[in-house]
């Protein structure tokens, strides 16, 4: 009778190394894949974001959403979350941004699961679980909301300059955008001089500082690596006087907010 032999050390050693060197080429591929359609989930997110501001925006003579506007007050966002009333004295601080795109969610019904980015491998996010009827804000920005919107509370310069918050906008001008990575431990900085050498310092943090989707006026959403991505090279993330605090100066310049720094 013929014995059989078993495999050898080095036959072993070959099997175990064609199998990592597979695992090698295979892992990076799907992790490819999987990021691919977490950037298509985000950009579907982002179009129906806008699909709700224009609805809005025919129900309200022309208007994109925004809740109390004093000119000159600073913005702000995530207050008077608690409220149920989005414009009343228990409400939001007045120019609160978020407060103002939370507003899609109370009169379009908007899903809050369209508010998040859906790759976690950063911040985790998930849906905010109130009930829209009784907040007039998300809960926790960190993580009930995963995009950044303009400025809808310009100064009176910034208005006289040209800048509109209306149906009147241009088509190119950017409407919202994965989260601003504002200027934080992360290694971000979108006020820094180097964007055009170093686009990943300005980059959203949703995707690793690869890029962000954006959202522009006319609808359609576009991925770009780097922050300047608004009119003219714009800087979405930052005024043109790279400041995060102050008002759009004109009708060009992209303001959007909030930041994901911890407040």
């Amino acid at each position: 009778m013929r014995t059989r032999r078993g495999f050898t050390i080095i036959e072993l050693l070959i099997v175990i190394g064609i199998i990592g060197l597979l695992l090698a080429i295979v892992l990076p591929a799907a992790e490819k894949v999987r990021h691919k359609g977490y950037l298509l989930a985000c950009a579907s997110n982002l179009h129906s974001i806008g699909q709700a501001v224009s609805v809005y925006a025919s129900e309200h003579r022309g208007q994109f959403p925004r809740t109390t506007y004093v000119p000159g007050d600073p913005v702000v966002w995530g207050t008077g979350a608690a409220s149920a009333n989005s414009f009343g004295p228990t409400g939001p601080a007045v120019n609160d941004v978020t407060a103002a795109f939370y507003l899609l969610a109370r009169e379009q019904k908007m899903p809050m699961l369209t508010f998040i980015c859906p790759y976690n491998d950063v911040f985790q996010y998930e849906p905010d679980p109130a009930k829209t009827a009784d907040h007039a804000n998300f809960t926790d920005l960190m993580k009930n909301l995963g995009y950044s919107f303009a400025d809808p509370y310009p100064s009176d310069a910034a208005r006289r300059a040209g800048y509109t918050w209306d149906s009147t906008l241009g088509a190119d001008f950017p409407l919202a955008a994965d989260k601003n990575p504002g200027v934080d431990t992360h290694g971000s900085n979108v006020l820094s001089n180097d964007l055009l050498t170093d686009a990943e310092e300005g980059a959203s943090l949703n995707h690793e500082q690869d890029g962000q989707n954006v959202l522009y006026a006319d609808g359609h959403v576009t991925w770009q690596k780097s922050a300047l991505s608004g009119l003219n090279g714009d800087n979405i993330f930052a005024n043109r006087n790279k400041r995060l605090d102050q008002s759009p100066l004109d009708k060009g310049d992209a303001l959007l907010l909030p930041t994901d720094d911890p407040r």
